[in-house]
């Protein structure tokens, strides 16, 4: 898949699979089960956008198969000289807009590693059972103390939680190393990194830490003697009278924020989700299963028929003698070289593939019954069946010495040239066909017509090197 389509793709997948967290999801006390599932869902979004199902799955009972006719030798089409703006291209300019934004996000990631680092530079370290204990010095600046926090394996207190050692900070901080919360975020930055043009992104990042406290209130308020309804009205009294008003570090999470607060208070006196709410995590499998499904290319489009005229008589798969184009295959490729166009919505979209052309060529060489087997969209299946559609009349097939009606696939390659244009920012005019290679050697307009048709398996017409390229059997 090219990269403008997979970045589009995935982010369908990103907005769809936050959506149904936030609809069905987010108030379940299935806490574990939620924090897979964000951490899950990111990664389907961006392998589902690289699967290609099965042509099988896609194309109904009673189309017809790619291969069920003669086929030709698969010809390529390449777009013309790109377009470009201050001597760069489309596609430059994309990765270059990409490339400076992930380059940014990155250089904000690691200053805000750096910052947490020097933090825990500027303390007291003292190795503890599954973990690094630092206490930070007290702190003389205007903008008041650094939140105690957890980060990887350092529990980092600030001066004046260091001198108590708060009980329940201790607990919900122990639970978050050992639940290895980090790693969650720091993925999660690496991907939004990446995709730092969605804004689900930091929907994303915000759900999963709630999640994390969630997660960590209640490891924290189960390890007491007292009974549940006691232990959780504590530590939500503990939450409470623990210091609001600090500034919580880059990328930790102080022990009590004033934004989610109320959130994991509630979650802390909230009963258990039924199993009933499991079906929650069930429904988002159909609407991902659709999801992709909608945004498969077009593999096999409702089979649409153009230039459809009746036939007289049997149609053949293999005949004896077949049909010809006015000139034969080198004139074939001449014709499609010239005619065929990249569609300009395929070129932004970056799209490259083959489209499979079947059609008729009757016994009076008439071309007929054209559809699409199998396309890539964004205009290109169309434009192959207008070329095939506008073929001159061919020289018909023939079985036992009769014209007789022979159906053909046509591959046509439409690809992407990375081939710098002549002159910067200019492109020339089309001026013909002027080099001949065969099995990458450069050869005489003469001996590439020497060559048996049927020997050929690929032909590739580029219109902006003036050059046909054509692969044998070996």
């Amino acid at each position: 898949m090219n990269a403008l389509p997979y970045f589009l793709t995935a982010s369908l997948f990103l907005i769809l699979f936050y959506g149904c967290y936030w609809l069905l999801l987010r108030r379940n006390t299935f806490f574990r089960l939620n924090r897979a599932y964000l951490l899950a869902s990111v990664a389907l979004s961006l392998t589902l956008p690289l699967i290609s199902l099965p042509d099988s799955w896609l194309r109904g009972a009673d189309s017809p198969a790619v291969m069920e006719s003669v086929t030709l030798p698969t010809f390529s089409v390449s777009p013309d000289a790109p377009d470009t703006l201050y001597g760069l291209t489309t596609d430059q300019w994309f990765w270059l807009v990409y490339g400076l934004g992930v380059a940014a996000m990155l250089t904000r990631l690691l200053m805000h590693l750096r910052a947490v680092f020097q933090l825990i530079r500027s303390g007291v370290a003292q190795v503890r059972n599954g973990y690094t204990l630092v206490r930070l010095p007290k702190h003389t600046g205007s903008a008041g103390p650094h939140p105690s926090f957890s980060f990887g394996r350092y529990l980092v207190l600030n001066h004046a939680d260091a001198l108590t050692e708060p009980n329940a900070l201790m607990r919900h901080e122990e639970a978050h190393i050992a639940q290895r919360h980090t790693v969650d975020v720091l993925v999660l930055e690496a991907v939004r990194a990446a995709f730092w043009f969605n804004p689900v992104m930091w929907f994303y990042k915000r759900a999963l830490q709630v999640v994390h406290e969630f997660l960590a209130d209640r490891a924290a308020s189960e390890r007491t003697a007292e009974a549940p309804a006691t232990r959780r009205a504590d530590y939500a009294r503990a939450l409470v009278a623990y210091a609001l008003d600090v500034t919580p570090t880059a990328l930790t999470t102080p022990f009590a924020s004033a934004s989610t607060l109320k959130q994991r208070i509630l979650m802390l006196q909230k009963s258990h989700s039924s199993r009933r709410a499991l079906f929650g995590y069930i429904l988002v499998l159909p609407l991902a299963a659709l999801l992709s499904l909608c945004t498969q290319p077009d593999h096999n489009p409702a089979v649409e028929r153009a230039n459809a005229r009746p036939i007289d008589g049997e149609v053949y798969t293999v005949v004896e003698q077949p049909p010809v184009f006015p000139g034969g295959m080198e004139k074939l490729s001449l014709y499609l070289g010239e005619h065929l166009t990249y569609p300009a919505a395929a070129r932004k979209a970056k799209a490259t593939g083959r489209v499979f052309v079947s059609f008729v060529v009757t016994k009076t060489g008439d071309i007929t019954d054209i559809s699409v087997l199998k396309g890539i969209g964004y205009g290109a299946d169309e434009e192959a069946m207008r070329v095939v559609a506008e073929m001159p009349r061919w020289e018909p097939a023939r079985q036992n010495g009769e014209p007789v009606n022979l159906k053909f696939n046509l591959p046509i390659n439409f690809q992407l040239s990375d081939t710098p244009t002549p002159s910067a920012g200019k492109t020339e005019p089309y001026t013909g066909i002027r080099y001949f290679i065969v099995d990458g050697k450069e050869v005489t307009k003469a001996e590439l017509e020497a060559i048996p048709p049927a020997t050929i398996v690929r032909m590739d017409v580029n219109k902006e090197q003036g050059t046909i390229a054509i692969t044998t059997k070996k």
